[in-house]
């Protein structure tokens, strides 16, 4: 007589040790994909700080400026030196020209043309110069307050107003600024899951009975243990923080994979 009882149970052991042998759980410790300091390229006076740690920020943002005074004067100068140096350009021009004409007629000696085109030249050099000091004091003005790289999190605020700000060395860091729409994950896998995954392939991923929508970023080709350890490989996954829902650096997310 079969024993209905005991083959539903090896049946079910059965699914059991399927179900374990096509599917594996790895952990993964969570990381910024984005995250960076950032500093003035120019020196100055902090004037205003818009941000504070644990804002919301957008691309483009405001999040500390200095004081543009200096910065406003000097462009004022060099708009002023460009004009000028495109008019005396025009009028060196105008003078080779008449030049040109007086010599054709022989009314003019060598020399006094070859001084005419030594002006000439003399006026484009200058007036590339000037352009190029006026380029430099637009670059200054932009460089005097630092914008967000992309939309984020502030981390830390390191600038105050009335802080004196030296960058002729080295950018000092202001303002600490993280991506917080999407994460990295590093976890450790052997050489069969390595096997089995490609960059950009979505993986289910969960967080405290959380799903959440990962895809692979990397899979290393040399191994990241020690040495005479069996052969483990890096594993890095990108997670889109969803429904307002953010992870936060250091949690260890389980990542489900198909063997």
């Amino acid at each position: 007589m079969i024993d209905f009882k005991h083959l539903a149970a090896a049946y079910l052991v059965g699914l059991c040790v399927t179900a374990g042998a096509f599917a594996a759980d790895v952990s993964a410790v969570v990381n910024w994909s984005q995250k960076v300091e950032l500093g003035t390229l120019v020196s100055g006076v902090v004037s205003h700080v818009y941000v504070r740690p644990g804002q919301a920020v957008g691309k483009g943002d405001r999040l500390v400026s200095l004081d543009e005074r200096g910065f406003s004067s000097q462009l004022g100068k060099y708009e002023a030196a460009y004009q000028h140096a495109q008019a005396a350009l025009a009028e060196a021009r105008r003078e080779d020209a008449r030049a040109i004409e007086l010599y054709e007629r022989t009314v003019l000696s060598d020399f006094e043309r070859n001084q005419a085109q030594l002006a000439l030249l003399a006026a484009r050099a200058a007036a590339e110069a000037a352009r190029a000091d006026l380029v430099e004091a637009r670059l200054n003005l932009e460089r005097s307050e630092i914008l967000a790289p992309f939309d984020g999190v502030i981390l830390a605020v390191h600038a105050a107003p009335g802080q004196a700000v030296v960058s002729a060395w080295q950018s000092q860091p202001l303002v600490t600024i993280a991506d917080n729409r999407a994460f990295l994950a590093q976890a450790r896998i052997d050489a069969s899951q390595a096997g089995r995954l490609q960059q950009g392939q979505s993986l289910s991923a969960s967080l405290h009975g959380r799903d959440l929508d990962a895809s692979v970023s990397y899979v290393g080709f040399e191994p990241a243990g020690e040495p005479g350890q069996e052969p483990r490989y890096e594993l890095v996954v990108e997670i889109a923080a969803k429904d307002n829902q953010s992870l936060r650096v250091g949690e260890t997310v389980t990542l489900h994979l198909d063997d």
